[in-house]
């Protein structure tokens, strides 16, 4: 187990640069933007973001990888460039899946890649991570601040017939308290487009201590609409896997990131994931949730690092 150390609680992003140019890939209907930078001769490291963001919270970490990796990075379905489905089945994990595996067979350059992912890139990437058929591609996986939604489930059964587990059960829902109120109807959409989208970076410095006061990262209107969108992400699986969690285990290398100050997920969430992934490393670093953009060098050299001894 490992413990990065913290960078100075709070970070100015201001130096964060802007996107590649977008490419682009067509699954269905949809259009995904793909950002690529580095050697493509060098391996090739996948990042998938979470809510509400897009590609651009990954630029401070992918400047510093790309000196070493080749870089791929989407807009997840929905959000940044990339289009949104027509309706909320469009966001079930299985379509993520299916997004992540078109965009690395058009643009990864060798057979095989590593993943990272975070929050509901995190997420949505445990849906590949445990999926057999596609293991074989991946090399290693880096999750920070996503569960797998079944493992979740699982947890919950499990904490409900442990005694004294229902405190961890209610510590997780209210520190979850957002996923609740997303199911409310007409609510949260609302709420993104009056205040959230222009007052997401005075919250991000509120809460996480963090300046996204910068070009490269989302303007209030493409705030509100990702933020709007993805609220889907979470109606159409969190609750579906909650009640019905699957067997979900991989073979695959797995370095777990937790930050050790997150306000949304407990560590105890990781508690049993040994069980379902026995090829773990687990890193802890003394930061918040966003930390691509609070800690990114420390990210750099734990997934460089991780890379490095998984070269095929």
């Amino acid at each position: 187990m490992n413990n990065a150390t913290s960078e100075e609680f709070y970070v100015d992003v201001k130096q964060v640069g802007t996107l590649p140019v977008p490419e682009f890939c067509h699954v269905g209907e949809l259009s995904l933007a793909v950002y690529c930078q580095g050697d493509p001769s060098k391996p090739n490291i996948v990042l998938v973001h979470g809510y509400p963001d897009n590609s651009s919270v990954w630029n401070l970490l992918a400047d510093q990888l790309a000196n070493e990796f080749y870089i791929i990075r989407y807009d997840v379905r929905g959000a940044g460039n990339s289009t949104p489905p027509a309706d909320r089945s469009g966001y079930l994990l299985a379509h993520l899946q299916a997004d992540l595996e078109a965009v690395a067979a058009q643009f990864c350059t060798h057979p095989k890649f590593h993943l990272v992912g975070h929050d509901w890139g995190s997420v949505q990437s445990w849906e590949s991570v445990s999926c057999p058929r596609f293991q074989s591609k991946i090399l290693s996986y880096t999750s920070i601040s996503g569960p797998c939604l079944d493992h979740v489930g699982h947890w919950f059964r499990r904490r409900w017939r442990k005694r004294g587990g229902s405190l961890a059960i209610i510590n997780q829902v209210f520190r979850s308290w957002y996923i609740w109120f997303f199911h409310i109807p007409l609510l949260a959409p609302l709420l993104w487009r009056v205040a959230l989208g222009r007052s997401w970076p005075r919250l991000m410095r509120m809460v996480e201590g963090i300046s996204t006061g910068s070009e490269g990262v989302q303007d209030s209107a493409q705030r509100w609409r990702d933020g709007v969108n993805g609220i889907e992400l979470y109606r159409a699986n969190c609750l579906r896997r909650f009640r019905h969690p699957r067997q979900r285990f991989s073979t695959l290398a797995v370095q777990l990131v937790i930050p050790l100050q997150d306000r949304f997920l407990s560590a105890d969430l990781y508690s049993e994931i040994s069980e379902w992934v026995p090829n773990l490393t687990v890193c802890h670093v003394d930061g918040g949730h966003w930390l691509p953009l609070s800690h990114s060098t420390e990210l750099t050299m734990l997934i460089a690092g991780f890379v490095n001894q998984r070269a095929p």
